[in-house]
């Protein structure tokens, strides 16, 4: 009796936590009920009390109920005793008859748990567990009264599938192969089940409920030929208002299925049949039912792809036959209206034009052309619309009525419309292009001028084809730039005219008259705010394809530069281009006309600076700017490359002095932020590579700077900063003193920092071991020279090893590798490595035994690699000391293994490959893997 009230209670107390949970405004109050009933959850109380709780009225206490049951099942089977399977199946599949007449959502959570039960259970303690499910749920369902056991064998029918998506996550993945098994030995049986229900007098309802769990067992490979019947419903079913669209879906999940090319003569008889449709289809598309035309445009679209073959088919007579199919797929293409407000059809078949076009092209010579002949009509009809396609709406409609994501969708679409024409033109060549550019003629042939719209999209179009010109296309394009000066002044399509130009400037090399032509168009775009972007693009291209045309308007070009960058809206990419546009120009220009050319866009950049290092007080607000004209000055630094001779001093040199005492002023100031510091270090970078030697008188400024900011914040770009001097520097004699105090000071600055936060800063020790290896390989006698600096080498990579990040053991590994290089040639490495050669060996080995992950080995293999080259014999010692010490470096080893181990490493120092295989092999022995399937497979 007193366990009876027990659970009463603690009914009561579910139901109170209930409500607090879902109608409560408290915070705490939910929290804490949330909390409580999460704690019944994991208890083994639930177990029991679960029955309970389905047995009240309340929909929620019986939903909980379910949901306690599920999860008991799903996370703690082991709880439950075997000789209680039995017993739980049949509570359970009772459960679910009696709330088949009930709340669907207690019911789909009860199917769930026999669903995971059955998972537990196959194939050992319930053999075949889905047929014997589904028959014992119909034979209790049908017992009981107020039952439905049509709704529970759809619901379960549901449910098995997506349990069986589910448990790639769950505790029980290990058995996916053997469930799978089990899943496809029953789909006969579920198919006549479903194959029943749809052939019956059932109401729509249930038919609707039926073909949605069909579209769940889709994944598991349905046989085509084998569901005739079924596929005969679904059809006839497209008619069907209320049935349509889930029969559009059960469909095109069929034909899509990567099995479905095993029934081609299924696929075609699929295709016939909605040929079939063709008026009915077109009804649809007619009086704009969006959405039911969505559906067909997708199944058609999927049956047609699963048909290719049959479309590209040697056999002209068997095209022919499938032609009707995709003109049916054409008339969702060439739907009246814009993508995507008023229709989203014309989108899905672009994928299938592209794959028809490129199955086309990669046939042999011949029988392309036949197949060009056969679907010319096609890509005619696709060429005509693809104007309307691409077109811009009304400019009230774009601001007011288009949503952002319908905007964003818009743009995608013509980009996949300019793919899609790249493709047709390589097939229709000359014809394309005639058709955009008769077009565009078309447009200009009434005296007044026309809409922006309908222009733009043949410009944009065009762009796409632009790159691609043969020389019969001249005359045509010639046309197409003397009608830009008629053009409408719209800024959409001035911007498209200019990225047009852009796209021209390969043709525009061997049409100069025209390049002049247009060349005001590009520099007056640079000066208006809201054109800049796009005429910095074209400008770039021009710059890029005809800069040795460009040279007798150098002037001219730089000076429409300087007034765009003077407009502080300009992006900081868009100054960027702009200087690398100029810098391509002057390359082909005499040395001394270079800086006189430079000047006038180099002289406002120096006097910003000065301007900006001079501000006070400095603030956050004033950063914008200082980044902007930082990444001019990297622009310059990096884009005027020019081959000096002797005694010429290069443009780049003469701009960095004027700038120098501004650099080192910014410096001071924003040391501390990482943006700015990163941006310099760019500039520094970018001139070195840019002027070379000649940097040298910058050297002692660039090392005061690279160690005040160091010394302030660590920031690893500094350190490559450094890694650059000496990589550029390193081997100049009359550079040595300053490289020593730059390398002292960073030196001494990271030993500091490292014994506060190693682990924590594992970015900057990335940049220092990099830095210090190529220091030991390109000027070991700088490095060493400095006082203890072996030793703290040694000790900082050594520690290193042992850290979890992948970069920084494999930067470590090779800095190990350079360093014991130098054993045979400097004193101070000797000494170092002949004191702690043995820890660094005993390091390696605990590594290689387990202490890092075998993703690794390799790095480690580098350090035993280096120790066989150049020390062989201290590395014979140390393996023998070390690998003589009992259970080291792994118990499972053995004497004989260990000395075979030593053998192989010593013996294959000419065959590295051979020596990783054997450093894998003996991780694998040291974690007891060795011989094993996790062994064999991640090998």
């Amino acid at each position: 009796m007193s366990e009876v009230c027990e659970q009463q209670e603690v009914v009561s107390q579910v139901e109170k936590a209930l409500y607090q949970l879902y109608q409560d405004p408290n915070p705490d109050n939910r929290r804490e009920a949330e909390k409580w009933l999460i704690s019944l959850q994991q208890s083994p109380l639930a177990w029991t009390m679960c029955w309970q709780l389905m047995q009240q009225e309340s929909v929620e206490v019986q939903n909980f109920g379910a949901l306690l049951l599920h999860n008991k099942i799903s996370k703690s089977w082991n709880e439950l005793p075997k000789e209680q399977y039995e017993t739980l199946r049949v509570e359970l599949i009772k459960a679910v008859a009696q709330f088949s007449g009930g709340a669907k959502v207690v019911l789909t959570r009860l199917c769930v748990a026999l669903v995971c039960l059955a998972f537990h259970c196959i194939p050992d303690q319930w053999p075949n567990a889905l047929v014997s499910m589904i028959q014992s749920v119909q034979s209790a369902a049908a017992s009981l009264p107020n039952s439905n056991a049509m709704a529970a064998v759809l619901q379960l029918l549901t449910v098995i599938p997506e349990e069986f998506d589910s448990t790639s996550t769950t505790h029980i993945a290990s058995r996916r192969a053997v469930l799978n098994k089990e899943i496809r030995f029953s789909l006969g049986s579920v198919l006549a089940l479903l194959e029943e229900v749809l052939g019956s007098t059932q109401p729509n309802v249930v038919k609707i409920t039926a073909m949605k769990c069909c579209s769940s067992w889709v994944q598991f490979g349905l046989p085509l030929p084998q569901i005739s019947n079924l596929l005969d419903f679904l059809l006839r079913s497209l008619v069907d208002p209320e049935l349509l669209p889930y029969a559009c879906d059960v469909l095109t999940d069929l034909v899509a299925h990567q099995d479905s090319f095993k029934y081609p003569d299924t696929l075609k008889k699929i295709l016939f049949r909605l040929i079939q449709l063709s008026d009915f289809i077109q009804s649809q598309i007619e009086d704009h039912n969006l959405d039911e035309s969505i559906a067909l445009c997708k199944l058609v679209q999927e049956t047609l792809e699963s048909n290719m073959d049959l479309l590209v088919s040697e056999d002209t007579e068997v095209c022919e036959e499938a032609m009707d199919g995709v003109l049916l797929l054409l008339r969702f293409f060439t739907v009246a209206g814009c993508y995507p407000v008023d229709e989203k059809c014309s989108v899905i078949t672009l994928s299938f034009w592209e794959h028809l076009l490129d199955r086309i092209a990669s046939t042999e010579l011949e029988q392309s052309k036949v197949l060009q002949d056969v679907y010319v009509s096609v890509t005619t009809s696709i060429v005509e619309v693809f104007p309307e396609k691409a077109q811009y709406p009304s400019d009230d409609d774009w601001e007011a009525v288009w949503s952002e994501d319908e905007k964003d969708d818009f743009i995608k679409y013509r980009d996949d419309l300019s793919d899609l024409g790249d493709s047709i033109q390589r097939m229709m060549h000359f014809e394309y292009l005639q058709h955009l550019c008769s077009r565009l003629q078309m447009h200009f042939s009434g005296s007044s001028s026309p809409p922006w719209q309908p222009v733009e999209a043949v410009l944009f179009l065009l762009q796409g084809v632009a790159t691609n010109l043969t020389q019969q296309s001249s005359s045509l394009v010639h046309g197409v730039v003397s009608l830009l000066p008629r053009m409408p002044p719209h800024p959409t399509l001035i911007k498209t005219v200019l990225r047009l130009l852009g796209c021209l400037s390969m043709w525009f090399r061997s049409h100069t008259d025209l390049l002049r032509a247009v060349l005001p168009m590009i520099l007056e775009g640079l000066t208006r705010p809201h054109l800049a972007p796009s005429a910095a693009l074209a400008f770039r291209d021009v710059c890029g394809e005809c800069a040795e045309q460009l040279t007798p308007f150098v002037l001219q070009l730089v000076l429409a530069c300087q007034r765009s960058l003077a407009d502080p809206n300009l992006e900081n990419r868009d100054c960027v281009r702009l200087v690398a546009s100029i810098g391509n120009v002057l390359c082909f220009l005499p040395f001394k006309d270079v800086a006189v050319s430079l000047e006038p866009m180099a002289a406002p950049c120096v006097q910003k600076l000065q301007e900006l290092s001079l501000k006070e007080p400095w603030t956050q607000a004033s950063k914008p700017a200082v980044e902007r004209e930082l990444m001019i000055l990297g622009a310059f630094c990096h884009y005027i490359y020019l081959n000096v001779t002797d005694g010429e001093q290069h443009p780049v040199l003469t701009l960095l002095v004027k700038v120098w005492p501004s650099l080192r002023t910014l410096v001071s100031k924003w040391c501390s932020d990482q943006d700015i510091v990163d941006i310099i270090c760019v500039c520094w970078s970018r001139a070195m590579r840019t002027i070379c030697e000649q940097y040298v008188p910058l050297l002692e400024g660039t090392v005061e700077m690279v160690v005040k900011c160091y010394a302030a914040v660590h920031y690893p770009r500094l350190l490559d900063s450094a890694t650059q001097i000496v990589e550029t520097f390193g081997k100049e004699g009359s550079c040595s003193a300053l490289i020593i105090n730059l390398l002292q000071q960073l030196h001494t600055h990271s030993l500091s920092f490292f014994q506060s936060s190693l682990s924590d800063s594992q970015d900057v020790l990335q940049s220092y071991l990099v830095m210090m290896s190529r220091c030991l390989q390109l000027c070991p006698v700088i490095l060493l020279s400095i006082e203890k600096t072996a030793k703290n080498l040694f000790d900082i990579a050594s520690v290193s090893l042992g850290l979890s990040e992948q970069r920084t053991v494999q930067e470590a590994t090779s800095f190990f590798a350079t360093y014991i290089s130098l054993i045979n040639s400097f004193d101070p490495v000797r000494e170092v490595l002949g004191a702690n050669g043995l820890s660094l060996v005993k390091l390696v080995c605990e590594a290689v035994a387990g202490g890092s992950p075998r993703s690794y080995l390799d790095y480690f293999c580098g350090i035993l690699s280096a120790m066989n080259t150049h020390c062989i014999s201290l590395l014979s010692v140390w393996l023998e000391e070390l690998l003589s010490q009992e259970g080291f470096p792994s118990p499972h080893l053995s004497v004989m293994e260990k000395q075979s181990f030593k053998s192989t490493v010593l013996r294959e120092r000419a065959n590295p490959r051979e020596m990783k295989e054997k450093v894998k092999e003996f991780s694998l022995m040291c974690r007891g893997f060795h011989g094993t399937l996790y062994a064999a497979e991640t090998l």
